[in-house]
């Protein structure tokens, strides 16, 4: 075993079995499971770390991969290893793990020393209270200090709120400079010095003959600031040669004076920089030291302050020695998984640990992985520096490159292989694949530039499941999570029966029992009428139904209510039970239900059926069978934070102010300011390698035709290699509905999706909404009967009572009454089998047809509309759904009807 390990790891490599094989070696040769510190980023990580480790040892002989490398690893024979299996697995389950995430370490350390700083270590961990701190902060100014803070505010045209951003993002950088505390008449008396050399320029302008009035425009200063808004662009430049409109006037005596306003210029710079950087860390400081206050008096931590506090306590306060002895554990071996992820400061806390391993002569081991192409969380303080940075500075740790992708097909590794490894200054080891095949396309999608931008994700997805993908293996990935939202929203009114899953779905407060438990205590408590139409809805029960729940919330444990209410309800389940088990965290039923809406837990079964919806951002360590990447939908914000952290390698090097300008006169600023530039430029080339690296056997991108085309950065062009790889898995995928039944008939295997054709292009926002309600109430019903029609109207009101009134809700009732009064129709549908908002693909486009009916090996179209007029565009579009369901079902026996449900009554038009 080699002591001392760097594993470069890129995406689908093996990382967690490296790590897997590393943990069960050190077990081999005699390490205790709590000497082994194992240092993850999520706590999902860290649980599957510890499950895969004792699933490994369960199961240690039968996986001849896993054998041999603990073997080749641990320098024993696989007969020793088997020997030492039980004992293994025993002192594994009885023993304390150290397997943590990395903000649970530090949180620990913390605790077990909080006495030295002053606070109480029973205190809570949460996200601070902005609008309260920040009042509070204010409060506590003194009146010499506070000026300090308006004037800072007017001078630099801060709002109150983007100062407090930036006292935030000083906080969890916990970097400070040394700033000189500078006189602002000193900005005053330089203004004059910078406007008296610039109206010699003027002069010289105005006197020249040969002056355009261009030129002459672009002197039309009187007063310093005048000066910086006209000669905004003759003052960028290194020489005033080099600006157009003086050309004609230039010569060595201008250009004198020019390098004299550059002089002047630079040193207002100068002093404008320290005087803010000076002015803001004073007032910094004052907050620092009140938010420390405040969070004592609350009880409670950020986790940038724990781990701000925990750097200073190792750093000022304790020494290692007295750490081990506190913490009951002397850590002889580190591991730490996403090394790329580590930000300075959780380095800094470790990195006293990790001396200490490297100087020992006794045997310990230090060990990381990661990946610096997958460093995608720089904005959250991720410094992927460090992984060579610790590899430069410890020469006696040695790195390895795992180059083997065990995850994706050959035809995607190599398509990523080729996208990446042509880019300059850009470290990527090109990937050896193990699976055959795959397919990778990549497609112009022009709708991503119009309105209706999805329309050819959902015919992708039509197609996908055509050809044989499982919808259960398909991922969609985004760049954000409103893009998420949007693209949901489209897709659930396009595929109504498919089970989609979101990071929005997943949450354990979105499932359906929990959202009905939650309500259902709200409604206890607060007695509105609005929780227990709620719980109703959920339940699948009659609006304004009773609800005979009789517990006393005043008289029980919260624990205890939400036990005794989801046992009343009938609605006990795994997630319901997760409920209650982190229900400890709140003090009481009040604290619970103003907070339970920020619970962050996701849901308890692990198995997500339906086809996912994510950004890029939370798909980073998840694989799926199927990927279909989009572009970048809007243009990525711009970077309007006000400071600019310059590091050498990992040391901090200068924290500037941004100030318009500075760069032309402050050669470092400059220089900063590229390193940045190309800083954002590696992380966006990092997000896209994640990106296209989550796929398994079937990669298709969604490329703008556009010049603001992400995918422009590794000059991806349209192209399509290999074939549709078909899903092994045949897990179901429809959402459970009890009251509406409804079966997708399967209308053969055809190239395309669809797009549903618009019915009225001039009706008013109204109208569509009425119309649409009174489609959704339709296909609610299950039955054509009064009984049916009642309920489904139920549905239709909860869902679109925001955009429509009681009386369209009855004009709603009275029209699709009339149709159920009809004799002809009640004849059609009598016994026979129906779908509805039924798709199918047919000439490259999807349609939806409202009803089709199947009888007697007969097929029976209806689309219903709302328009008072009958129009000749109608009959068009179900004469095409004629067609295509002749085409379909081979089958003349196609008879096709337009509805039209008028306020008087219901018209069944027959079409030939």
């Amino acid at each position: 075993m080699k002591q001392f390990l760097a594993l470069k790891a890129s995406a689908g490599s093996g990382k967690t079995f490296a790590l897997t094989v590393r943990y069960i070696s050190l077990l081999l040769l005699n390490a205790k499971p709590k000497e082994i510190l194992t240092l993850t980023f999520t706590n999902k990580a860290a649980n599957e770390m510890s499950e895969r480790i004792y699933n490994t040892l369960l199961n240690l002989g039968s996986d001849k991969a896993y054998l041999e490398e603990i073997s080749r690893e641990s320098g024993l024979s696989k007969e020793n290893i088997l020997e030492k299996k039980d004992k293994l697995i025993n002192n594994y389950t009885n023993a304390s793990l150290s397997i943590f995430t990395i903000d649970k370490f530090i949180n620990m350390i913390l605790r077990e020393f909080c006495g030295y700083i002053g606070i109480s270590d029973d205190f809570e961990i949460k996200e601070d209270d902005i609008e309260s701190l920040s009042i509070r902060f204010l409060e506590s100014l003194s009146l010499e200090d506070f000026d300090k803070l308006v004037d800072f505010q007017i001078y630099e045209k801060k709002k109150y709120n983007s100062l407090f951003e930036i006292f935030q993002n000083l906080l969890e950088k916990n970097e400070e400079i040394e700033t000189v505390n500078i006189d602002a008449s000193l900005l005053g008396v330089q203004k004059k010095n910078v406007l008296g050399e610039a109206l010699k320029i003027k002069e010289f302008i105005l006197n020249c003959p040969q002056a355009s009035n261009s030129a002459k425009n672009a002197v039309a200063f009187e007063s310093f600031e005048e000066l910086m808004s006209k000669g905004k662009t003759w003052l960028s430049k290194d020489s005033v040669f080099e600006f157009s409109y003086f050309k004609k006037c230039a010569n060595d005596l201008l250009e004198t004076f020019f390098l004299n306003v550059k002089k002047e210029m630079a040193i207002y710079y100068k002093i404008r920089a320290g005087y803010s950087i000076s002015k803001l860390f004073e007032l910094y400081k004052l907050f620092k030291e009140y938010k420390f206050k405040y969070n004592k008096s609350k009880n409670y931590l950020h986790f940038s302050d724990i781990s701000n506090l925990t750097y200073e306590l190792l750093s000022k306060r304790i020494d290692k020695d007295f750490l081990y002895f506190r913490l009951d554990s002397k850590f002889s071996h580190i591991l730490i998984d996403e090394f790329q992820d580590t930000s300075l400061l959780q380095y800094k806390i470790l990195q006293p640990l990790i001396e200490e391993i490297l100087s020992s002569n006794e045997f310990k081991t230090f060990f990381y992985v990661g990946d610096t192409k997958q460093s995608i969380y720089r904005f959250r303080g991720g410094k992927r520096e460090l992984f060579d940075y610790v590899l430069k500075s410890n020469k006696q740790v040695e790195v390895e490159v795992l180059n083997t992708n065990y995850r994706s097909c050959e035809n995607i590794v190599n398509f990523v292989n080729s996208s990446f490894s042509k880019l300059p200054s850009y470290e990527y080891y090109d990937q050896m694949s193990l699976h055959k095949n795959g397919f990778v396309e990549v497609l112009e999608d022009e709708a991503l530039l119009e309105e209706d931008k999805y329309v050819n994700i959902a015919k992708k997805i039509s197609s996908l499941m055509q050809s044989g993908v499982n919808s259960n293996d398909i991922a969609i990935l985004t760049y954000t999570n409103d893009d998420v939202l949007n693209i949901y929203s489209y897709l659930k009114k396009m595929f109504p029966s498919l089970k989609i899953s979101t990071e929005m779905t997943s949450k354990l407060i979105n499932q359906e029992n929990v959202k009905a438990l939650i309500n259902m205590v709200k409604y206890l408590y607060f007695q509105e009428d609005i929780y227990k139409e709620n719980v109703n809805a959920i339940l699948g029960k009659e609006p304004s139904s009773k609800l005979e729940i009789k517990v006393d919330i005043k008289r029980y444990s919260l624990q205890e209510v939400l036990y005794n209410i989801s046992n009343l309800l009938n609605i006990v389940d795994d997630n319901v039970i997760r409920l209650i088990e982190l229900s400890n965290q709140y003090k009481n039923i009040i604290d619970f239900i103003y907070e339970i809406d920020k619970l962050d837990a996701s849901i308890e079964n692990s198995e997500q059926i339906g086809l996912q919806i994510l950004t890029i951002f939370k798909s980073k360590g998840l694989e799926f069978h199927t990927v279909l990447l989009l572009d970048r939908i809007k243009q990525k914000n711009a970077d309007k934070s006000s400071l600019l952290f310059e590091y050498d390698e990992v040391n901090l090097k200068n924290i500037y102010y941004k100030i318009s300008g500075l760069e032309n006169y402050n050669e470092e600023y400059k220089k900063a300011l590229e390193k940045e530039k190309a800083l954002n430029f590696e992380d966006e080339l990092n997000i896209l390698y994640v990106a296209l690296t989550r796929a398994k056997k079937n990669l298709i991108v969604h490329k703008k035709n556009h010049k603001s085309s992400v995918f422009n950065l590794i000059d991806l062009v349209k192209s399509q290699i290999g074939e549709i790889q078909i899903s092994d898995n045949k897990t179901k995928n429809y959402e459970k509905n009890e009251k509406v039944v409804y079966k997708p008939l399967y209308l053969g295997l055809q190239d395309k999706p669809i797009k549903k054709d618009d019915e009225d292009k001039e009706y008013s926002l109204y109208s569509r909404y009425y119309g649409i309600a009174t489609h959704y109430c339709l296909e609610m019903m299950d039955e054509f009967n009064t009984v049916s029609l009642k309920y489904a109207l139920n549905l239709t009101k909860n869902r679109y009572s925001s955009y429509l009134v009681d009386k369209d809700f009855i004009s709603i009732e009275k029209r699709i009454n009339y149709l159920l009064q009809h004799k002809e129709f009640q004849e059609i549908v009598e016994g026979a089998y129906f779908n509805k908002e039924q798709s199918l693909l047919y000439n490259k486009e999807l349609k939806i047809i409202d009803l089709l009916a199947i009888k007697n090996d007969c097929y029976y179209i209806f689309d219903y509309k709302t328009t008072q007029s009958e129009l000749p565009e109608h009959e068009i579009q179900v004469k095409t759904y004629k067609k295509a369901i002749e085409e379909i079902f081979s089958s003349k026996k196609v008879f096709t009807f337009i509805i039209y449900l008028k306020e008087d009554k219901a018209v069944l038009k027959t079409l030939i």
